[in-house]
């Protein structure tokens, strides 16, 4: 089982200093992955999510200078905010500066008011997503690049870098979202899945769905790195939370997860204060992916 982290990048911990002290607790500690989240611009008082919040992708080309081995992860980025072809050379600039350690977590997004801030129709999020994605592969994949869509076209034109010297493949792109749409554009066009939230006893089900997708499009089931956000967006198993009990509960958890498919658990935790990120990331490793 590999282990992750999304940190905060929002209010208090949106600071440089912040993000450089957690990045460097979570790749001290000897977590796998590092994970960002996305939003540009909110209404006000949305509550949930906050109004302060660093933008991803400059956040990305930050943690790229200021880590050395760790995984860098979206988790997710919401691909029709973007031209795809600037956000293409922009990824493929992050993977090339960290050395081959870029993962693309990508979603559809579902913040009706913010694809209207950004001009873009809510109504086509999904179809904008599965083009989008195709020219991603496109321009990281062909040396002279050529792409005949609905929202994007272009002819005989040249894109580089592409991707880190060193990388194998590509740069991975995780799809995330656990509805049928997700699942279903991850299996046609990511190279692996990025659910959310779901309890020990529904994995099961629903990674065997993904790999039933999988089959439908003649592809291999690829990655399947689950984020884990606590309270009340998860099914509760038993009357008590996942990953919420005793050191011995959570190990016994990430056991059921690793016996149903999983190879990666990204921890996005309510942290307080940035003192406090490094106290609960080492006690988790000690305490609980120890006893795993």
């Amino acid at each position: 089982m590999k282990y992750g982290v999304a940190i905060p990048h929002a209010n208090a911990f949106a600071a440089p200093e912040a993000i450089r002290t957690m990045a460097r607790i979570v790749e001290d500690l000897g977590f796998d992955s590092l994970w960002v989240s996305d939003h540009i611009i909110v209404p006000e008082g949305s509550g949930y999510i906050p109004e302060v919040m660093a933008e991803p992708l400059a956040t990305l080309a930050f943690l790229a200078a200021e880590t050395n081995h760790v995984a860098l992860g979206l988790s997710v980025l919401i691909v029709p905010y973007r031209d795809p072809v600037f956000t293409a050379k922009f990824l493929s600039t992050v993977d090339y500066l960290s050395n081959g350690r870029l993962i693309a977590g990508v979603g559809a997004g579902w913040l009706e008011q913010e694809f209207d801030a950004l001009s873009v129709p809510f109504a086509e999020r999904g179809a904008r997503t599965d083009e989008y994605l195709r020219v991603y592969r496109n321009l990281w994949e062909t040396d002279t690049s050529s792409f005949e869509g609905t929202f994007k076209r272009y002819e005989k034109m040249r894109m580089f870098p592409k991707k880190a010297p060193n990388r194998r493949g590509t740069i991975p792109i995780l799809v995330g979202g656990n509805g049928k749409a997700s699942v279903r554009r991850a299996a046609e066009l990511g190279d692996g899945w990025h659910p959310i939230n779901l309890g020990p006893d529904e994995f099961p089900a629903a990674v065997a769905e993904y790999r039933a997708q999988c089959a439908r499009f003649g592809r291999e089931p690829g990655t399947i790195s689950m984020r884990h956000m606590p309270g009340g967006r998860t099914r509760p198993q038993g009357g008590a939370w996942p990953l919420s009990g005793t050191p011995h509960e959570q190990a016994a958890d990430i056991r059921a997860y690793a016996a149903g498919g999983l190879d990666e658990l990204v921890l996005s935790l309510p942290f307080r204060n940035v003192n406090e990120v490094g106290t609960t990331l080492r006690a988790f490793m000690r305490d609980v992916a120890g006893r795993v």
